[in-house]
């Protein structure tokens, strides 16, 4: 019947629009930025002509084929943002599309890295998005972690014009550090566990590209908000400490990422307060996670430096 040519012929269409992006995405990869630059407009109209088609199993593709195109070709990627926001900016509104809301967060972060400040006048919708999406109880904890991510990637790449954002932003994290850790992590790491740690990787993300991102705002504006945030955030180093490193001082396993992201915010608020401020850091806590990530031989050496760079940030030493 010719209901069933249609939906066949509409099949067909589909698989070969799946097939195209993944190419297109291969070569994205496979021709760096000169080349994705010289094939620019091409790339993003197969990207566009399948967004705009009923075809969403082929969308995430083209999301993250977006991303990916961002990445390559750096701020010239801006002159595509007016095509491809209202696709991207639809998806980041609806956190019930799963993988698909998921997806678009990590291709805006992508772009945010790219085309830096060239993105602030998508940033209400953004950061409205992304708020509006850690406060709903239907979003996935898995795509909690790149959310909060992106709000610091936003922060650092409109700089000092992230101020407008920066109350909601803290108090939210704030918020979000009262998510409960058990206090006995086995070796098993279950799978819950790692989507805390991953939640909580992804709160010291935030917190550190709000911090850098802000240092270009005004300096008494800026010291205020480090200033009124800083008990939250130095509790939450606390609660890190006390959970993730034994009693004898060594880190836990398979906590790295968290331990490394802890050690980097203590180096953003180290530069922060100055050195006039740094005796507020210098706490038994701190010292504690710093010497277990340095000492410690089951960490990576990009971690003990990070450590490192924190007790010279902290202790000039």
């Amino acid at each position: 019947t010719s209901v069933q040519r249609n939906a066949f012929h509409q099949e067909s269409v589909f698989e070969v629009q799946s097939y195209l992006i993944g190419v297109i995405e291969a070569s994205v990869a496979v021709l760096g930025g000169p080349g994705v630059t010289s094939y620019g407009k091409d790339i993003i109209n197969i990207i566009l002509t399948i967004l705009h088609s009923p075809n969403i199993a082929a969308h995430e593709d083209c999301l993250r084929t977006a991303g990916q195109m961002a990445q390559e070709i750096g701020a010239d990627f801006s002159g595509y943002m007016a095509h491809i926001w209202p696709y991207l900016g639809g998806y980041l509104k609806d956190v019930n599309r799963g993988s698909s809301y998921m997806t678009a967060v990590l291709a805006i972060s992508d772009v945010a890295r790219a085309i830096e400040g060239r993105i602030l006048n998508y940033c209400d919708d953004i950061v409205g998005s992304l708020l509006s999406a850690l406060s709903s109880p239907t979003l996935e904890s898995r795509a909690k972690p790149p959310t909060l991510s992106c709000l610091g990637d936003i922060a650092l790449a409109i700089g000092g014009r992230f101020t407008r954002y920066a109350e909601p932003t803290m108090t939210l994290l704030e918020q979000a550090t009262l998510f409960d850790m058990p206090s006995i992590l086995d070796d098993t790491i279950p799978a819950q566990t790692m989507l805390r740690n991953d939640l909580w990787e992804g709160i010291l993300v935030a917190y550190s590209g709000v911090i850098m991102g802000l240092r270009e705002a005004p300096p008494v504006q800026f010291a205020n908000l480090v200033k009124v945030h800083m008990a939250t955030m130095l509790g939450f180093i606390r609660k890190i400490s006390e959970t993730f490193v034994s009693v004898d001082g060594s880190p836990r396993y398979g906590l790295e990422p968290v331990l490394r992201a802890s050690c980097g915010l203590l180096v953003d608020l180290g530069s922060a307060v100055g050195p006039s401020g740094v005796h507020g850091l210098r706490t038994n806590f701190v010292q504690t996670l710093l010497q277990g990530c340095i000492n410690s031989n089951l960490l990576t050496e990009k971690t003990r430096d990070v450590a490192l760079f924190a007790r010279k940030a902290i202790y000039g030493q």
